[in-house]
């Protein structure tokens, strides 16, 4: 496992091991689409990629490729811990060209962050259980539901994140963040930057210091459509 002390130590190396170790996969679907066949979506891939992220300073880098994403973050970011339910909500208005088509007919999201974290429901919990027992080790918030199973292979939508683990150890929260699949080129960032807004979140809702994220991905990968701006965004770094 690699420890990085900033986000420019971060995304300097993810880039770069995923440009020059990634094998070649050819998945059949993408979201909720069906992409057999079609080559902007081969994949260069890292399987089990884990590491450690110490702080999130110079959080500017987890934005090289869309600066202005940081903006639907920060938006989507409060819509996700808002004790109201939010579907499909605002922020993803931010970047439209990425998120409009993936609204369904009724012109919702297959599934939001906003109801799977449930800020009322499992996350408050958490929150409770860690302020009662701060050496617990069931402090865990799943975002993949059994259901999501069923939709398999494009009929829907599925999370890319499983969930998220808490642990308190001398007084310092430290997240553990599982996905079964990071798109590096458009969601790495922000999936970073978002997790790490929840962490420091949970670490002020239960007065612990904010401690390290360890980040799991089971396919880290780059489609072959973005395999130029990967490159482009590592000769910047």
């Amino acid at each position: 496992m690699r420890i990085y002390s900033d986000c420019y130590q971060l995304i300097s190396e993810c880039f770069r091991d995923l440009d020059e170790m990634g094998i070649l996969v050819k998945p059949k679907s993408f979201q909720n689409k069906n992409i057999e066949g079609n080559e902007d979506f081969e994949t260069k891939e890292i399987r089990n990629y884990v590491y450690t992220l110490l702080s999130l300073n110079k959080s500017e880098y987890l934005f090289i490729f869309d600066p202005k994403s940081k903006e639907w973050a920060d938006k989507e970011f409060e819509e996700r811990i808002s004790h109201t339910y939010i579907n499909p909500g605002t922020a993803w208005t931010l970047r439209y060209d990425l998120w409009g088509q993936f609204l369904n007919e009724a012109g919702l999201f297959d599934y939001t962050y906003n109801g799977r974290i449930q800020p009322d429901g499992n996350l408050a919990l958490i929150i409770k259980e860690l302020k009662r027992n701060p050496d617990t080790r069931q402090a865990w918030l799943p975002i993949f539901h059994e259901k999501d199973t069923r939709y398999m292979g494009g009929i829907r939508r599925i999370p890319c994140s499983l969930g998220y683990h808490f642990m308190v150890r001398d007084g310092v929260l430290h997240m553990d963040y599982i996905q079964r699949s990071a798109d590096a080129v458009t969601h790495f960032g922000n999936d970073v930057y978002l997790a790490w807004q929840l962490m420091d979140y949970v670490a002020i809702m239960t007065g612990y210091s904010t401690g390290y994220l360890t980040h799991i991905i089971f396919s880290f990968h780059a489609y072959k459509k973005d395999w130029k701006i990967l490159s482009n965004g590592i000769s910047k770094l």
